[in-house]
């Protein structure tokens, strides 16, 4: 890759390792130009024009950098050492804006927070506002803050870990304020250094970037930098076309929905693109983060579903098959059915009953033998799960929904009610419960709703973790199923990844396609329910792309509603 434009730099001396932050001088006046800077023949249009402005540990990549980016972006880089926010929007930006404006593009960059007033917090946070007003100010519309990395004794040496002592302490708290400030500017996005940064190697002390490191530092900001210039706003409505799905037309679609590149927490709703959005969730996510969440949604007169999104992030939509009109499958407007966080406001206790009437109720019919709901657990201070079950029936000691403690995480359920038409969701720790609805199964539809069965768990005796690029093959014919079905109705986990990465469930003899089912972050434990049609000698294989335990309970099946496919990439935002 050719050197891309590097407009300026100002050379950096590093900070001395355990020195205190230098106090800060009076916010000086910015200068005022007395005419109209004007704007080199050469510059590149502002798409392509990156800002950074840093102390020293950013000024570590102040070569590698420009070499990030494609030729035809300017890439300036302006810092010094150990000074507070304040002092590089004054020295730095504010200098600039009155000398040379024509530096500043869509994008900039901050590196700043090392040299933080631990003293004032308050004074950081007015900082943070500061830069990013002048930034604005400057014409910048795309703002990315580098988060500080939080260092641990196991990725330096012991030197490096004493010399730290007196100031590695306060960098979660840093984090923490700009993890804070995304709240505030929706113009402003964090570049997690912080989880990238945890490995041996990368820096000179503790902090201070060698050559591997400024590589992988500016990789990591090109990446989101260039990941950002087509992803969705926050607020905005995609349109998913479904019209490729077999059967789609008039009736509904079964989708794995997938954010990542999130900016901030947030969440999806999907629906059918003729009707209003609805009040009802599809996926929750936290900011940074790469989830998958499966949907049934019902498809507008147009063909279309829509997905709208609280905050900005990539969308990329996978379908698994359709639920033709007229099939046994009966779609309505998707509608919430509970939220214990309304009205008193008190948490769903540990071990007592949710109870949800579903017949009758919100467009489902009086004797439906099944419903599609999502359920969501949010604000529990404790990890646990929650299990849903035909009212009147004794909880199956399995889970539908597992969650981590202060995390919101939905996932789809397709339940059948008891004989009195509600369904009964418990929990082993205490939780709020959000009961969305998006369908139903019309009495007498192929479709069996059992008690899960765990197929495989591979942390089990007999059986070996899932490598790296690795595949299961699952029997499903045979399986307390008829021999032939349509789809089966599957929860997928992944037990303790070894990395970030993703698995995808799929007919195996149709090869594996290009789409997945759940997405993993290092070391978490996940789970997302799967609809998947086996091929015909009633087989699905479970992929996955990094190595993981893998745990697949069976869940139910589904005959003639259900027209499945080798799963098929609707939409991705990224392309």
């Amino acid at each position: 890759m050719r050197p891309s434009r590097v407009i300026a730099v100002v050379a950096a001396v590093a900070l001395a390792a355990g020195a205190a932050p230098v106090a800060a001088s009076p916010h000086p006046a910015s200068p005022r130009a007395t005419a109209p800077v004007p704007i080199p023949v050469e510059v590149p249009p502002p798409s392509h024009r990156l800002y950074m402005v840093t102390e020293s540990v950013g000024l570590g990549a102040k070569d590698a950098l420009p070499r990030a980016f494609p030729a035809d972006w300017q890439v300036t880089v302006d810092g010094t050492p150990a000074l507070f926010v304040e002092q590089l929007e004054s020295k730095h930006v504010r200098q600039r804006m009155a000398t040379s404006p024509w530096v500043f593009g869509d994008s900039a960059v901050v590196a700043g927070g090392h040299n933080y007033p631990y003293w004032d917090p308050a004074r950081f946070d007015r900082s943070v506002d500061s830069m990013i007003a002048a930034l604005e100010e400057a014409g910048v519309t795309h703002i990315y803050w580098v988060t500080l990395r939080e260092v641990k004794p196991q990725y330096i040496s012991a030197s490096a870990w004493r010399q730290v002592q007196p100031y590695y302490w306060y960098f979660p708290e840093v984090n923490a304020h700009l993890r804070a400030a995304v709240a505030r500017h929706p113009d402003l996005t964090l570049i997690d250094w912080t989880a990238v940064a945890d490995r041996p190697g990368i820096t000179s002390d503790a902090i201070h970037l060698n050559q591997a490191g400024a590589a992988l530092y500016s990789e990591l900001i090109r990446s989101v930098v260039m990941d950002d210039l087509n992803r969705p706003a926050a607020g905005s409505v995609v349109t998913v076309p479904v019209q490729q799905v077999p059967g789609a037309a008039g009736g509904a679609v079964a989708l794995n929905l997938t954010v990542t590149s999130t900016r901030a927490p947030g969440f999806l709703t999907a629906y059918p693109c003729a009707s209003g959005r609805p009040t009802v969730s599809n996926a929750n996510f936290v900011g940074g983060d790469t989830l998958a969440s499966a949907a049934i949604v019902p498809v507008g007169a147009d063909g279309n579903v829509c997905v709208f999104a609280s905050d900005a992030t990539h969308l990329v939509v996978d379908a698994a098959g359709s639920f033709p009109a007229g099939a046994g499958f009966v779609p309505v407007s998707p509608a919430r059915l509970a939220d214990t966080r309304e009205g008193a406001g008190t948490r769903l206790a540990a071990g007592s009953v949710l109870r949800v009437p579903v017949r009758g109720v919100a467009g489902v019919p009086a004797d439906a033998s099944a419903v599609a709901v999502t359920v969501t657990a949010t604000g529990s201070t404790l990890p646990g799960y929650a299990t849903v079950t035909p009212c009147g029936t004794a909880p199956s000691g399995t889970s539908n929904v597992n969650f981590g403690a202060g995390a919101t995480v939905p996932n789809l359920v397709v339940a059948s009610p008891g004989p009195d038409g509600a369904i009964c969701i418990t929990s082993n720790v205490d939780t709020h419960l959000l009961v969305d609805v998006f369908g139903a199964f019309a009495n007498g539809a192929q479709l069996g709703v059992l008690t899960p069965s765990r197929l495989v768990d591979t942390r089990t005796p007999g059986h070996q973790r899932l490598a790296a690029g690795g595949e299961l093959t699952l029997t499903i014919a045979g399986a307390g199923i008829p021999a032939s079905v349509n789809g089966a109705l599957l929860n997928l986990t992944a037990v303790a990844p070894d990395a970030d990465g993703f698995l995808t469930a799929y007919p195996c003899a149709s090869g594996r396609p290009t789409a997945s089912n759940l997405n993993v972050r290092t070391g978490i434990d996940r789970a997302n329910f799967v609809l998947v049609a086996p091929d015909a000698a009633g087989h699905v294989c479970v992929y996955s792309s990094t190595a993981t335990d893998v745990v697949v309970d069976l869940q139910g099946w589904v005959g003639s509603p259900f027209t499945g496919t080798s799963p098929l990439r609707v939409l991705d935002t990224r392309s």
